[in-house]
């Protein structure tokens, strides 16, 4: 099982280290700064977004990881006197292989130290697993979808997707994604009665690098679906987009109705 939280503020740090925001969420408890830690108390990845005027940092902290260090996060996307978005190629620290270990219920944080002329969007994104991964093999297949919601900025936005070619009928697994739009820096699945939500680190363009952790299984599964009950996406961004497009990389389980 797969989760993707984030952190995200226009913000001026002035050089200190401060908590960002927790973005709103529907699938974990929030409040404030702080988002506590759901049953899958793996981190397998983290994604950082700081303004680079002055040399930037970005750290994962955590009750429990206090008791070392908290988790700096590199490489950084970063970006000059703008809203940051992922870069191209896209930076990810990737656990995946080797988690962090959290402890279910404390207080997940993401610090930033940046010092920009004048306050700017920055941000962060952590990826949740019951487990290390296990990479998924097998026939592996791409689908396009599209959707024309209008994104509210900063804020997990949620939108039906319209795949440009119908599945045959049958049950489907997700073993990967990726998704663009202009301001995009993430995206996650919200499957029918699912708990947790998977995603991938966004893109503005089809032209990005984006990291490949996220597509051909390379990040285990994501959730399984009915081709009639297929899941919906919520995108973070920082502006107000109105055209989204995701790829689903499936491996059909099963042939035909159930």
């Amino acid at each position: 099982m797969l989760t993707t939280i984030a952190w995200y503020q226009s913000v001026d740090p002035a050089g200190v280290a401060v908590q960002l925001n927790a973005v709103p969420d529907q699938s974990v408890r929030v409040s404030g700064a702080d988002i506590y830690c759901p049953p899958l108390n793996h981190c397998i990845a983290l994604a950082g977004g700081a303004e680079s005027t002055v040399a930037p940092f970005m750290r994962f902290t955590s009750p429990s990881q206090r008791r070392k260090t908290a988790t700096y996060i590199s490489p950084l996307n970063t970006a000059a006197a703008a809203a940051v978005e992922p870069s191209s190629p896209a930076a990810l620290a990737d656990y995946r292989f080797n988690p962090i270990q959290l402890v279910q219920g404390e207080q997940l944080n993401m610090e930033l130290s940046s010092n920009p002329a004048a306050a700017q969007t920055q941000w962060g994104v952590a990826w949740l697993s019951d487990a290390p991964v296990e990479v998924v093999k097998g026939p592996i297949f791409t689908v396009r979808g599209t959707a024309s919601a209008t994104l509210v900025a900063g804020t997990w936005s949620n939108s039906a997707i319209t795949l440009t070619e119908d599945l045959p009928r049958g049950r489907y697994q997700v073993v990967g994604m990726s998704a663009i739009s202009a301001g995009l820096v993430a995206a996650r699945l919200v499957f029918i009665g699912g708990m947790f939500r998977p995603g991938c680190l966004g893109g503005d363009a089809a032209s990005d690098l984006q990291n490949t952790a996220f597509r051909f299984g390379n990040m285990g599964i994501f959730g399984e679906f009915e081709d009639t009950d297929q899941p919906s996406v919520d995108f973070l961004s920082t502006s107000t987009d109105s055209s989204e497009e995701v790829f689903l990389d499936l491996i059909q389980v099963r042939d035909g109705a159930a």
